[in-house]
């Protein structure tokens, strides 16, 4: 009860909506891996923003560092999220649910294609089961040079053209920084997705 009010789901929903703890409780209340999915990347949208709000702190913190972050935020909202977690090697962001739900992802600092490949490669084969409500996942991109845009369209034709099997589609959820992947698991057989993700942390002001 608040002030004489009975809480219910609705009210909770109503008041935290657009809100990272409101994504983090519909992640709690989700009944199948296809939402889980959703609120999961959602809440690393939100993440992601704090990070592109104070971009000018962030400069020179390595990959590392700013993952930690990631997870902690992602932990603070209700998510179970860790750094480091050993599943199929040491990956960088591992959620869990219910369900035997499973969603990683690798983070890395643009540098070139090559590294951004690796990060691809090490989630979709050394990390990854591939198996039903574990079937998803991202390559987190911080991005320190300008346009992020075109950055994420170049690696987008460097996906496709190292990865003849990998097709590439639009997220659906509008935004222009991420595109997501889709090829066969290798272990499970079933498709992997993956969605790209661009974060978006230059800073160069130009008042002085």
């Amino acid at each position: 009860m608040v002030n004489g009010t009975e809480l219910t789901v609705a009210h909770l929903r109503d008041q935290f909506q657009g809100t990272a703890q409101g994504v983090a409780l519909e992640y709690a209340l989700a009944q199948n891996h296809e939402d889980r999915v959703r609120h999961v990347q959602k809440g690393v949208d939100f993440a992601c923003n704090e990070l592109e709000q104070h971009k000018h702190k962030k400069q020179g913190l390595g990959e590392d560092a700013i993952t930690l972050e990631v997870c902690s935020m992602l932990r603070m909202a209700g998510f179970q999220a860790s750094h480091d977690t050993d599943v199929g090697g040491h990956c960088d962001i591992v959620i869990k649910g219910r369900d035997l739900f499973l969603w990683l992802a690798e983070a890395k600092e643009h540098s070139d294609y090559d590294w951004l490949d690796k990060g691809f490669k090490q989630l979709s084969t050394r990390y990854s089961t591939g198996v039903s409500g574990q079937d998803h996942g991202e390559v987190l991109i911080y991005c320190y040079s300008k346009n992020a845009k075109l950055m994420l369209e170049k690696w987008r034709d460097q996906l496709e053209a190292r990865n003849t099997d990998v097709k590439t589609k639009e997220t659906g959820c509008g935004n222009p920084l991420a595109f997501g992947s889709t090829h066969q698991h290798a272990a499970s057989g079933l498709d992997f997705n993956i969605r790209h993700k661009a974060v978006a942390l230059h800073w160069e002001p130009q008042d002085k």
